[in-house]
């Protein structure tokens, strides 16, 4: 890589006209196998050279010409007669330099034949119905069945269960995890209710089943929200008072930040520190910890 650079470092030195500079320049993009600047528009087109190429119904970027034969006329020239260009890793979307060959059309041919082979293979595909045995093509890969009357056989001769209704109580066979015998009973199930007891006023109401109603009006439910209880400080154990509906367990801030943590002290400069009781921090600083590695 050295020996190319100095090379040409020394021709771009040698250039006394624009016309050199421009020959020279070409040969060293040819030598080093750069890419004309590709501008990707969106998903099926791209910009090369001031050209635009769209992709057509084999999936290929073209303009006048396919995009691939674009770049290799190019870095090379015209394409000989009987000759075509190769994409060495079989990736048409790929059209780098370096992943293009000039091959003889038999030979290009050669190449790609037990490629096609298999894709014709897949497309071709014979499977065997699971209900009538009969072989059927897919191009969607293994199928069960050839049609949707044998799928829908297949259904019905399917392992059936008994269950009782949750409703009317009756008894049903079903191939799935029904609960209901019919549509009418699932409509009732909705619509059953069941007796509630309102927490705040003590007053007996009825309610859907389904629902998760607590209070037997708004007035009781804003009432909720405004009775305090008494609770029990987990860090100080003091008593104090909060609404139903709050979660609070400390009193206060100070009690928050302080539970659940321990006082040590440091071996290095005696200091006293506090920290988490599952911590196994044993300085108060990084500076001792420091000082305590070199001590050993």
């Amino acid at each position: 890589m050295r020996h190319k650079e100095k090379l040409f470092k020394l021709l771009r030195e040698c250039v006394e006209t624009p016309q050199e500079s421009f020959a020279v320049e070409e040969m060293i993009s040819k030598i080093e196998g750069t890419m004309p600047k590709i501008e990707i528009v969106d998903k099926n087109t791209v910009k090369c050279s001031g050209l635009k190429f769209s992709r057509n119904k084999t999936k290929r970027f073209t303009c006048t010409v396919s995009l691939y034969r674009f770049i290799w006329t190019y870095f090379n020239g015209e394409i000989p007669e009987g000759y075509e260009i190769h994409h060495r890793d079989f990736n048409h979307d790929n059209n780098d330099i370096s992943n293009l060959q000039l091959l003889p059309k038999t030979e290009h041919r050669q190449l790609h034949q037990p490629v096609n082979e298999e894709n014709e293979a897949k497309k071709n595909a014979k499977y065997h119905c699971a209900v009538c045995g009969k072989e059927f093509k897919s191009r969607r890969g293994k199928l069960v069945y050839c049609s949707a009357e044998c799928r829908r056989s297949a259904e019905k001769t399917r392992a059936t269960k008994t269950k009782i209704c949750e409703m009317c109580g009756k008894e049903f066979s079903t191939t799935s995890d029904a609960r209901f015998c019919s549509r009418k009973c699932v409509g009732e199930s909705l619509k059953k209710q069941e007796t509630k007891i309102c927490p705040i006023c003590g007053k007996t109401f009825s309610d859907i089943v389904s629902n998760h109603r607590k209070y037997c009006s708004v007035e009781c439910a804003n009432e909720s929200y405004r009775k305090n209880v008494m609770r029990t400080c987990l860090n100080c154990g003091k008593e104090f008072s909060i609404g139903v509906t709050r979660n609070q367990k400390f009193c206060c801030r100070e009690c928050f930040h302080e539970y659940g943590r321990e006082t040590k002290t440091c071996p290095i400069c005696g200091k006293e520190f506090t920290v988490k009781k599952s911590s196994c921090r044993k300085y108060c600083s990084r500076r001792c910890a420091g000082i305590a590695s070199h001590k050993k």
